[in-house]
């Protein structure tokens, strides 16, 4: 049942250097080790990962510093273990890493089952203009070379793996050509970013931010609705390459005609 989890932290070390998602990362795998060695090791050995890390924001405040994340988790059983983990009250993270912090909130603020995600798309779900604006810095794996513009195949490709490693509903392999022939680029407005992980063969990755607009230019049968569907998941997936890590982060809508009508939403991006 995909759910998205908003975590509000007490900071009780110095601020990271870098993306704030690496040492978050690590903090949240710590916590469910706590409660779960089995699950947390099972998780890290995982070739498509239960969950995603969202964008975070950093706030000094009277009482110190405060870090709220969220969490995107994708597998039925991380939610209530992760949950467990972080109780309001506990801390996380020891002197010898470089985030620590006390858990103050945490709120689930979106869930709904793969089924019910389903079954509303199939029955009265009709868009074709799709929006994706990339919260945090995006990029793909293509070839092992980073690729920062999110070309349609590449985004719905990734979309469906995370959605077939935990869900029963598979949309089978043709979709991926489908949306090759069927889903277009209408216009985008996108900023390039550099992204350095540690250890990653020592070389920063090429990412983007910004917004892209989508439209299903051809007919299908169940094709539309899948990619539609996909569309709403990554709210909860994230797309792209190193997820866990806060990279990926996207908001999107579109989905609904009446809805971006009422909106204005349908309107292409306006240029700089």
């Amino acid at each position: 049942m995909p759910a998205l989890v908003e975590v509000t932290l007490h900071v009780l070390s110095a601020r990271p250097g870098g993306l704030l998602g690496v040492p978050l990362h690590g903090l949240l795998f710590s916590a469910l080790e706590r409660v779960n060695a089995a699950l947390s090791e099972r998780l890290h050995a995982a070739e498509v990962k239960g969950f995603r890390i969202g964008q975070s924001r950093w706030e000094e405040t009277a009482s110190g510093a405060h870090l709220t994340f969220q969490v995107g988790v994708l597998d039925d059983s991380l939610l209530g273990p992760l949950l467990e983990a972080l109780t309001v009250g506990r801390t996380h993270g020891s002197e010898a890493t470089t985030l620590r912090g006390e858990v103050l909130a945490v709120q689930i603020t979106a869930q709904e089952s793969y089924g019910d995600l389903y079954a509303r798309h199939a029955s009265d779900v009709s868009g074709r203009d799709l929006h994706f604006t990339f919260l945090t810095p995006t990029t793909f794996r293509t070839t092992d070379l980073d690729m920062p513009f999110p070309v349609p195949k590449t985004v719905y490709y990734g979309l469906q793996r995370r959605w077939e490693a935990f869900s029963d509903l598979h949309f089978g392999a043709e979709l991926t050509n489908w949306v090759g022939r069927a889903v277009r680029v209408r216009d985008y407005r996108l900023k390039p970013r550099t992204v350095q992980f540690k250890g990653a063969r020592g070389s920063a990755m090429t990412a983007s931010l910004g917004e892209v607009h989508y439209v299903i230019a051809r007919p299908g049968d169940a094709e539309p609705t899948f990619v539609r569907l996909l569309t709403e998941f990554a709210n909860y997936a994230g797309v792209g390459y190193k997820t866990t890590f806060g990279l990926g982060h996207v908001a999107t809508w579109g989905w609904h005609d009446h809805l971006q009508a009422a909106a204005g939403q349908t309107a292409d991006i306006d240029p700089d």
